[in-house]
């Protein structure tokens, strides 16, 4: 059965996905940039607006929280530790982690790392639903 912690899995890996799409928006827009998306990329792309730049970080902070997220999520799932608590910090992390994206790429900087906090925040209370699970 998809659980609701299962389920967010799912929406973040979507949602990582979908931010490939940003940057290459911004790219294809300025001269030049259809040509440099599709060869091999060995020069520097003049000329992408800072928001085009902004969406490349954006994507790789993602991706570079996915495993984190996933290893917790699919832990709590495999150990019979995800729960209630569990389902709503997931559906809470897949929120922030919209929210960062959009403020990331909108350039807003102090909001960004609140909602980036809001989501670590709620992977470690997953984090503490497995320890008790195992305390319990």
């Amino acid at each position: 059965m998809m659980t609701t912690d299962l389920q967010m899995m799912v929406c973040l890996v979507v949602l990582t996905e979908l931010l490939t799409l940003p940057p290459l928006f911004a790219r294809a827009s300025v001269p030049g940039g259809v040509r440099w998306i599709f060869y091999n990329r060995d020069t520097v792309l003049n000329g992408v607006p800072p928001w085009g730049e902004r969406a490349v970080r954006a994507h790789g902070n993602m991706a570079d929280n996915l495993a984190i997220y996933a290893g917790v999520i699919i832990i709590a799932h495999l150990t019979g530790a995800a729960n209630e608590t569990t389902a709503i910090a997931s559906m809470v992390i897949l929120v922030a982690r919209l929210l960062h994206a959009a403020v990331y790429i909108a350039g807003i900087p102090y909001l960004r790392t609140a909602v980036f906090a809001v989501a670590q925040f709620s992977m470690l209370l997953c984090v503490w639903q497995i320890v008790a699970h195992f305390l319990g």
